[in-house]
């Protein structure tokens, strides 16, 4: 698929996800959970408008009613990201949603200043679906070549409170770096602060090539920053959930050659009190029908049973399920406490 289908398609989803949110219950509110023909009115938490979660989770939204239809009709939710999903989930504002690693892990130990100190003891792993590589990037003419150049900049880190923005700040204050200042909006709006000279320079987590950045590379250029090795070791030591990767050379017109960076792993996460029999409904038509989500983004050729062994929180009962049925072994640290 060449870049211009790919954002044409990126567009479709787009409209499609709008409608799906546009039909379903306000944010903040309780999820009708039945009806009086037996199908479960559920909520999806997915992100800001154009990233990836917001696409994906429309595409999980669309499955699910597409497949299970009988049994689930899924609205989905415009949030700030993983942290507002994982506060809606604990709530139950929101059965299922889409958080990062980084969250989940702050979400259960209840570190992070946006748990307040409470652990999230509700969420529970469902399927894990695609690491994302931390992406740094900028206006090609900005005298901005490493991770340290971002010293006394005005830096785009995504939404406010959401895990990448929490994390990066962490990352900046352990590594030295002092940015002028922090802008906080969603994707599209941060890349758009970048194009048109508004910010400096920009972070996100996204699986490489995202339509965002190819639109802007139309008309502008961009240049994409690597990580060192040592700045590299330096955040893995600091958060063990992040893995050495590579963004692949061509993907984008501002990087010709490959990119040292890291990658995060991005999880469907479920609350606990959702019955057994359902998650594990869910969890199999995903994974059965992963060929419809490989038409939103190729990154779907992760969402595989195997990679669920990623997670960092316990697994659902009903994930677990589908994975013994077939064939796979669960470790015991996947292994929820009402499990045992």
């Amino acid at each position: 698929m060449n870049k211009a289908k790919t954002i044409l398609c990126m567009l479709m989803i787009c409209i499609l996800v709008v409608s799906l949110t546009a039909c379903g219950p306000k944010e903040g509110l309780k999820a009708d959970s039945s009806s009086s023909t037996g199908i479960r009115k559920y909520s999806l938490g997915s992100g800001s408008v154009g990233g990836m979660f917001y696409l994906m989770g429309g595409g999980i939204s669309t499955l699910i009613n597409n497949k299970l239809s009988d049994k689930f009709m899924f609205t989905t939710e415009t949030t700030g990201g993983s942290t507002a999903n994982i506060v809606m989930i604990q709530n139950r504002d929101a059965e299922i949603g889409i958080s990062m690693a980084s969250a989940c892990l702050d979400a259960i130990n209840g570190t992070a200043d946006w748990t307040k100190g409470v652990k999230q003891d509700k969420l529970r792993g469902m399927v894990a679906l695609y690491p994302s590589s931390m992406t740094i990037y900028c206006l090609a003419d900005k005298n901005i070549n490493s991770l340290s150049d971002l010293e006394g900049k005005v830096v785009g880190l995504g939404s406010k409170g959401a895990a990448m923005d929490t994390t990066l700040r962490v990352i900046f204050d352990e590594l030295g770096i002092k940015p002028k200042s922090i802008h906080n909006d969603g994707h599209s709006a941060t890349a758009n602060a970048v194009a048109d000279g508004v910010i400096d320079a920009a972070i996100l987590f996204q699986n490489a090539p995202w339509p965002g950045l190819l639109e802007i590379e139309g008309t502008k250029n961009l240049k994409f920053i690597a990580l060192n090795e040592d700045e590299q070791n330096k955040i893995i030591e600091l958060y063990s959930f992040y893995t050495k990767s590579q963004i692949a050379g061509g993907l984008y017109k501002g990087a010709p050659e490959s990119i040292n960076t890291l990658d995060e792993w991005n999880f469907l996460v479920v609350n606990a009190d959702v019955p057994e029999e359902e998650v594990y409904n869910m969890t199999k038509a995903i994974y059965e029908n992963q060929e419809e989500l490989l038409n939103i983004h190729s990154c779907a050729k992760y969402i595989v049973p195997e990679n669920n062994l990623n997670f960092n929180i316990p697994l659902h009962p009903g994930a677990i399920k589908y994975m013994k049925e077939i064939g796979i072994e669960v470790p015991e640290e996947l292994i929820p406490i009402e499990s045992k």
